[in-house]
């Protein structure tokens, strides 16, 4: 699948909520004002001036953060910005949600989520268990409803990664453990695959957990995604990667001497590296931003750019940045 050639670069608005809770009650107040200055006049009409004051309430009340937002009608991917971590909503038409990494704990990613429209989470994937995927994940799995948690931890990854399993449990969540070779329909169009690790539940012998982050392949109508987690070439160079149109770089775009090959295998039309910026990693490393820039036609950053969104229009795939 092409991206047109033309693709929507955006920025989104901010919200101001100190902004919009001023307007919820200026807009009122000046309403009564007004209708007491000029009420001997038209005292006769003063239930229809109670009327429009009491209009002007409303509307002005439906201004304040906190209404339902709805979720996109298109296929949608968004890149959340979180700082130094990896968080990415895929929604599909239907109310369809699944959240891949949860981000740092401070990055409140499930607020992120009912900005846009999640109500539920079909699935939630966790990749692996290190903070900057996994933290946030706790917030998420309390505040919003969750059908399955996909696990790319193992038991001996720790008391965070437990504890967060055990929360889900016992929320009544379904917990499964990644397994390459799995596969998860939702809805007519959406599949995911997880290309690795062989197990989550093998005994890490004391590998880096990156190395047995849960890599995906996600698709949709032709769309093809693939999301590696932390996982860099030294695991993704012996898998059988599809070809994708979009790549989330792998471990925020830290120094891999694989990329170049990389590329060259899944041949992306765009790549996302999500990672915070003035990080303390020195991410993403410059060799693999050059890399990058040298086969990828579009490549976005979230420490620059903000959320980045991948939306399936009638007209193909399009990417909108935040900034």
């Amino acid at each position: 699948m092409e991206f047109p050639p033309s693709v929507l670069v955006a920025r989104l608005p901010e919200r101001n909520e100190a902004l919009q809770l001023a307007f919820a009650y200026a807009v009122p107040a000046a309403v009564l004002s007004a209708a007491w200055r000029v009420r001997a006049v038209l005292r006769r009409r003063a239930t229809v001036l109670a009327a429009c004051a009491l209009a002007a309430v409303v509307a002005a009340a439906l201004l304040v953060p906190g209404g339902t937002v709805a979720p996109p009608r298109q296929f949608t991917v968004t890149f959340l910005d979180v700082g130094q971590g990896d968080a990415t909503l895929v929604q599909a038409p239907g109310g369809i949600a699944v959240l891949v990494d949860g981000g740092p704990p401070e990055a409140d990613v499930a607020s992120k989520l009912r900005a846009h429209g999640v109500t539920s989470l079909d699935l939630v994937v966790l990749t692996h268990a290190q903070e900057d995927h996994q933290g946030g994940l706790e917030a998420v799995l309390a505040g919003i409803p969750v059908d399955a948690l996909l696990d790319g931890g193992n038991p001996s990854d720790g008391s965070d990664h437990r504890r967060i399993v055990a929360l889900a449990r016992g929320l009544g969540v379904g917990v499964v453990p990644a397994a390459a070779g799995q596969r998860f329909r939702l809805g007519r169009f959406l599949r995911l695959d997880v290309l690795w690790p062989r197990s989550a539940l093998e005994p890490p012998h004391g590998l880096d957990p990156n190395l047995r982050a849960v890599v995906l392949h996600l698709s949709y109508r032709g769309l093809d995604v693939l999301l590696p987690a932390d996982a860099e070439s030294d695991v993704t160079a012996a898998l059988a990667l599809p070809r994708v149109e979009v790549l989330k770089v792998a471990h925020h775009g830290s120094a891999d001497a694989g990329t170049p090959g990389l590329l060259e295998r899944l041949r992306p039309v765009a790549a996302v590296i999500m990672a915070g910026v003035h990080n303390s990693y020195g991410h993403p490393s410059p060799d693999t931003v050059a890399a990058l820039r040298a086969a990828v036609p579009r490549v976005y950053r979230t420490d620059r750019d903000g959320d980045v969104t991948l939306t399936l229009t009638t007209g193909g795939p399009a990417i909108r940045s935040e900034r």
